[in-house]
């Protein structure tokens, strides 16, 4: 009896396109690439081609082995496989080059998965079982290089009968290891088949082969014609022979040939889950699996059933043309196809293209948004979070930190905002969804914008200096540049940043924190002018020596116009050549904490002159050296000192000039040491217009 016509017509144009390519889709395993357990051989062979191979180098067909089922390729290292495919007087080779290194995970639940493929890399799936991938794995099914999926229990519907090899390849993110899971077609059917003496071929064409018998097709003629015969299925027909001695009383037998029945394809919504397939005709129509189209699709015969269901596993996308042999009471009647998609494998996680690499950006950072051609995405945006600009912040609060409500993302990026003088961390989740339904793993996007701070380390190296952690810059000119740009920046500084031989002019905000013993050097002719601008610095030692060999040497370590400075635990010392002052400012403010101010000149000595300005010491040191010498020299504004210490060494010193000064003094102790005695000399001098708002608790020694 003839059947599966249509199918074997497919397999032979298949195999007529071998040089094209069907050959390589008939290896299932092993595949290119580094694996972490030995791999099997397993092979399609469902079009009836013969199959040799080797691994040894040899020719497959003279040296070989004949592939007659799944094969553990019992090899590590570098490993080439030569296989072989024969049908007819038609033959093609391909090697597959891999390389085995074994390994397994350090992950308890992993691992007892992982040494279970490595004792057999072909899992068996039978109805009622699952493939139980632990959660701390990811795993990926098939070979499209889709994204991985978190660790699940992998199950079908009790009702699948579609029999296939799939690969499945997991990871724990630094190993890979690749197994192949036959999923067997579950329960079989009826497998009775009737003899009758005719053949019906593609449903309509009716050839005789009985012997000495003879038949008749309705209210026909008796004849025992061979001569094929067409027969309109779209109704019943009923075929009767009798033994060719013709005679009254012979027993006659009938076989009713029902109208053609057809097959219906019903899928879940979206095509998403199971497909079924039903005949829709005589009741009794059974169907037969020939082929299910799809890769890795093994013909089993399973029997005969009125429906059958094709399923695949979560992560897993199937679709092709199944082909079924249809028969009447055991009798073949002809094929029947239909196509069929089932799409359970999610779209692989969106991805995120930031206007800025890395964890950190300088400005605001736009995101776009991208993912798989169809797929509807969703993001959410966390609220922007201050974080300490040393450090990324605490890794488990950055965790805990949660997005807002998730929105359809269009074509305009996402834009994520730089804060207020301060580091903000934000986090951007999305996820896609496709046609079928599925939804994608939730892909996460961590920035933190911290155009502000800065890292200075003039020992680091140069290379990629870019301010960051990593990169820290390595001159106080890059600072500079970065300060006047921009509206504000602070600096965490480690070691000795030599500042230019030049004046140095500040615009902008700026502030200088000690990461590391950090101290500036200004040259002998060096000065830093700030005008409109505010600088702060905290733990930081600056100082500028006198060099008789160089040019300059006098004026003021620090010019203040219309600005504002302010040092918390610093230290700032200048040696000057004939006179210098520390500090000269006008319209601006000067505060002092726990710092300590040191000026020495040959002739002059100034640590802060001030016109018009708000000068503040709290539990500070103020010392001047020089033949005459002032801690302060103050004209109008505001002058303030509290629980500090002032000294001058000189000829002829004061700790304080203050012209029409508004004033308060307290708790703060005054020393002079001068190399004549001399009379008259107050540590505080104030004229007319000054007005003393507190002057109390303070002590004097070395003053008449």
């Amino acid at each position: 009896m003839r059947k599966r016509g249509t199918y074997r017509l497919i397999v032979a144009l298949l195999f007529a396109c071998v040089a094209g390519g069907a050959f390589a889709q008939q290896i299932i395993s092993p595949v290119a690439g580094t694996w972490a357990n030995r791999q099997p051989l397993v092979l399609d062979t469902s079009d009836g081609t013969e199959y040799f191979y080797s691994y040894s180098g040899t020719d497959p067909l003279t040296s070989g082995f004949a592939y007659d089922g799944p094969v553990l390729i019992d090899a590590t290292g570098d490993i080439q496989v030569r296989v072989l495919a024969v049908k007819g007087d038609r033959q093609e080779e391909l090697t597959i080059s891999y390389r085995v290194a074994e390994q397994t995970t350090t992950d308890g639940t992993a691992r007892r998965f992982v040494d279970s493929v490595h004792r057999n890399p072909l899992i068996l799936y039978r109805y009622g079982s699952a493939v139980q991938i632990p959660e701390s794995l990811r795993y990926a099914l098939g070979d499209d290089g889709r994204s991985f999926a978190a660790g699940t229990t992998l199950s079908l519907s009790p009702a699948n009968r579609l029999s296939r090899y799939l690969p499945c390849t997991i990871t724990d993110g630094e190993r890979q290891w690749r197994f192949v899971i036959f999923v067997s077609g579950g329960e079989a059917g009826v497998l009775a088949k009737q003899n009758v003496p005719f053949e019906i071929n593609g449903w309509n064409e009716f050839v005789w082969k009985g012997e000495r018998l003879i038949y008749a097709i309705d209210d026909g003629l008796w004849s025992a014609d061979r001569v094929p015969q067409y027969l309109d299925r779209s109704k019943s027909h009923t075929i009767r022979w009798q033994s060719v001695a013709y005679e009254k009383g012979n027993p006659v037998q009938t076989f009713v040939l029902p109208p053609m029945p057809t097959l219906d394809v019903r899928a879940n919504a979206k095509d998403k889950g199971p497909v079924t397939f039903t005949i829709r005709g005589d009741t009794r129509y059974r169907m037969e699996l020939v082929s299910s189209g799809t890769s890795g699709g093994v013909a089993d015969n399973v029997g005969l059933f009125t429906s059958a269901t094709f399923d695949t596993f979560a992560g897993d996308a199937i679709d092709g043309t199944a082909l079924f042999a249809v028969y009447c009471d055991g009798v073949y009647q002809g094929n029947l196809s239909a196509d069929y998609a089932i799409d359970n494998k999610p779209p692989a996680k969106p991805e995120f293209l930031a206007s800025a690499d890395g964890l950190y950006a300088r400005t605001t950072v736009d995101v776009r948004i991208v993912a798989e051609a169809g797929s509807e995405v969703f993001y959410a945006v966390s609220d922007p979070v201050p974080v300490d600009g040393l450090t990324s912040g605490d890794a488990a609060a950055l965790d805990a930190i949660g997005v807002g409500s998730y929105h359809v993302y269009g074509n305009m990026p996402v834009q994520l905002p730089s804060g207020d003088e301060r580091a903000q961390f934000y986090k951007v989740r999305a996820y896609a969804t496709d046609r079928a339904g599925n939804t994608s793993e939730v892909a996460e996007y961590r920035v933190i914008i911290d155009e502000f701070n800065y890292y200075l380390d003039a020992s680091a190296s140069p290379v990629g200096a870019d301010g960051s952690r990593a990169h820290p810059f390595t001159s106080f000119a890059q600072a500079a540049e970065v300060i006047n740009r921009g509206r504000f920046a602070r600096f965490y500084v480690s070691g000795i940043v030599e500042l230019p031989a030049t004046g140095i002019e500040i615009t902008s905000n700026c502030a200088f924190v000690s990461l590391k013993n950090a101290r500036f050097v200004l040259p002998p002719a060096g000065s830093i002018v700030l005008r409109t601008a505010s600088l702060s610095a905290q733990g930081c030692v600056f100082e500028k020596s006198y060099d008789p060999r160089a040019l300059g040497g006098n004026g003021a370590f620090f010019t203040l116009e219309n600005a504002a400075v302010s040092f918390d635990a610093c230290e700032i010392v200048g040696v000057f050549g004939a006179s210098g002052t520390l500090f000269n400012a006008s319209s601006s403010v000067l505060d002092f904490t726990d710092t300590g101010l040191t000026v020495q000149g040959d002739m002059y000595a100034c640590g802060v002159s001030s016109t018009d300005s708000k000068v503040t010491g709290r539990s500070s040191r103020f010392a001047a050296v020089a033949q005459t010498a002032v801690n302060f020299s103050v004209q109008g504004g505001l002058f303030e000192l509290r629980e500090s210490e002032c000294k001058v060494v000189s000829h002829l010193g004061r700790i304080a000039e203050l012209t029409g000064t508004n004033a308060r003094i307290t708790d703060t102790s005054y020393l002079g040491e001068f190399d004549n005695k001399v009379s008259a000399i107050l540590p505080i001098w104030q004229d007319e217009k000054t007005l003393m708002l507190e002057n109390r608790d303070n002590t004097a020694a070395g003053f008449n």
